[in-house]
């Protein structure tokens, strides 16, 4: 395992006043290492399960996928938000030959694209993934439902055990014993894990290791990555001084992480993160009940792509973000620009370069110039993505947003501004019981006029 962080682009050292020096370091430092006191007290509590994740068996998992995926030569996995961005991310990541399942990852309720999947598949060759972990996600189960019916009218209430797989709590949940009355086979949530922490249960465990990946390589590099944390003294971990660039970066107005890959196969990681580090950090009240409307804001980009419609705001706009790249070394492949008669003189030097030493000097003189302009920068640099890595990484993320928290003193696990808009939701669709949540929106003002 190769990946590394570099936050040297955050210091005062390379963009002085607007960067962090020692001496706030050294301030922070009795409240880091008291982040980790309550964080590992939580893990040995059982009330934080992401720690043991990377200590999963992933053998059970892998035997049983190996058993049952000759059957079928696809699986849509159906789940939102935590049950699908961190399979979408890892699937993506991987730059081998997967023998698998051919997968498809349907999220949103677009009927347009939902039913043009179904229609694109061989039912009877397609296995349905099934993830929520309460059984009341309205965009799961309405999916879920319509593909039931479509099995059953295709091919039969046998197919109905054979082709659907549950992931939901271990009890709770109407998941659950629909499961059971239905007759398919279900896995468990771990109950003190929660849905954007969950890529490292069976949540994604289960469809990445029917796609063929290698899953236990991927809960080792999780596994190394928080072993390393702890191997160190309090406050002295690289993911405790990436928590503190980011904390201490907010303290001075940096409100917003840009996370901004420069490799295709890593965009998907900086959705997973957005939705990790938005929901979790954003928070009203702190742990005391106090209003502090405390969050920093994430924000996707890619290289070199957006270097063409967002840096310019990144380097002159408000100076509050914090653009975090992430690097790739061997992309495992790789071609160069023809040398040839007839080439621009412009752009002669590019002859017989490669497109990846094209996107590495990209990058690097994208942070080099927010660098100049007293931006604040970071790096995670990967060899070559591997599993083992990319586990790490999702580890490290997972690690850095918990220490966040415990330094903002918010609850970064629990998620109440996205429970207000289920609850209006509902009562909407006609939910009884719920049509005083219906009536705000019936009593928002419009100002509704006409464009064409």
């Amino acid at each position: 395992m190769k990946l590394r962080f570099d936050g040297g682009g955050s210091s005062s050292e390379a963009i002085g006043e607007y960067g962090i020096n020692a001496a706030q370091y050294g301030d922070l430092q009795p409240r880091l290492q008291a982040a980790r006191t309550a964080l590992k007290q939580a893990w040995d509590d059982s009330v934080l399960g992401f720690f043991e994740c990377p200590d999963t068996d992933p053998q059970p998992i892998m035997d049983w996928a190996a058993k049952i995926a000759p059957n079928f030569t696809d699986q849509i996995v159906i789940g939102i938000g935590g049950s699908s961005l961190g399979t979408r991310a890892v699937l993506e990541s991987y730059a081998g030959e997967l023998n698998g399942l051919r997968t498809h990852v349907t999220e949103n309720v677009d009927p347009s694209t939902y039913l043009a999947l179904l229609d694109s598949v061989d039912l009877s060759k397609t296995l349905f993934i099934v993830i929520t972990k309460s059984g009341t996600t309205i965009e799961t189960m309405a999916k879920f439902w319509i593909a039931y019916d479509r099995v059953l009218e295709e091919l039969g209430e046998d197919a109905v055990a054979t082709n659907f797989v549950g992931i939901t709590d271990p009890k709770a949940g109407s998941l659950r014993p629909l499961s059971a009355e239905l007759g398919f086979k279900t896995w468990s949530v771990p109950p003190n894990v929660g849905g954007r922490f969950s890529v490292l249960t069976p949540v994604g465990l289960v469809p990445l290791a029917l796609a063929g990946y290698p899953i236990d390589e991927l809960l080792n590099g999780a596994k190394a990555c928080r072993d390393a944390v702890f191997a160190t003294e309090p406050g002295q971990a690289t993911l405790e001084r990436c928590a503190a660039d980011h904390y201490l970066l907010h303290q001075k107005g940096y409100a917003q992480t840009v996370m901004m890959p420069y490799a295709d196969r890593l965009d998907a990681l900086s959705e997973w993160f957005c939705q990790l580090w938005g929901e979790s950090l954003g928070k009203a009240k702190n742990r005391a009940g106090e209003i502090v409307n405390v969050g920093l804001t994430p924000v996707r980009a890619l290289g070199v792509i957006d270097q063409h419609s967002q840096v310019q705001l990144y380097a002159e706009g408000p100076r509050d973000k914090h653009v975090v790249f992430l690097q790739l070394e061997d992309f495992g492949t790789d071609v160069n620009v023809p040398g040839r008669s007839g080439f621009p003189g412009a752009l002669s030097h590019i002859q017989n370069k490669s497109l990846s030493k094209i996107l590495t000097a990209e990058l690097d003189g994208t942070q080099a110039a927010l660098t100049a302009a007293g931006r604040p920068t970071s790096r995670w640099v990967f060899s070559d993505g591997n599993p083992v890595e990319i586990g790490a990484f999702i580890f490290a993320w997972e690690y850095v947003t918990a220490v966040m928290g415990e330094l903002f003193d918010i609850n970064a696990f629990d998620q109440p501004g996205v429970e207000g808009g289920k609850l209006i939701a509902h009562g909407l669709l006609g939910k009884s019981g719920y049509e005083e949540h219906a009536r705000v929106v019936e009593g928002a003002n419009r100002n509704v006029m006409s464009i064409v």
